[in-house]
């Protein structure tokens, strides 16, 4: 079980290394078989996998900015529920990540939650 301020610890420095296209730190924090689930894309497992995910979500956009987040943790389940507002090149989307971590402190799912209408429309 993580303490609940090192889970605060290790999602800041998930979302400061998403925001800034880090894919280097990104691999160090996900476990072998991380799941990502995103309605834009799906469900995607394993390390690898996910890594391509980014990167091709990274080579699409100059930027990515977060604007503002809240972290929530519950360290008996080792998961936290952070919302965001992230500026991906002008467009605002507000997302809600469900981050789960196992007992290293390794990302082992990653469930977002946005409005698909923000990000096409």
């Amino acid at each position: 079980m993580q303490a609940t301020n090192n889970l605060e610890q290790l999602t800041s420095k998930y979302l400061e290394a998403f925001a800034s296209q880090d894919l280097a730190s990104l691999e160090t924090m996900f476990s072998d078989d991380v799941v990502l689930f995103d309605p834009m894309i799906q469900e995607v497992k394993a390390k690898d996998k996910v890594l391509e995910v980014n990167k091709a979500i990274f080579d699409g956009m100059k930027q990515i900015t977060l604007i503002s987040k809240r972290i929530i943790a519950d360290s008996d389940q080792n998961t936290v529920a952070a919302q965001l507002k992230l500026d991906f090149d002008g467009k605002i989307i507000d997302v809600v990540d469900i981050i789960e971590f196992d007992e290293a402190g390794k990302i082992v799912a990653i469930t977002a939650y946005l409005d698909s209408k923000q990000v096409t429309g």
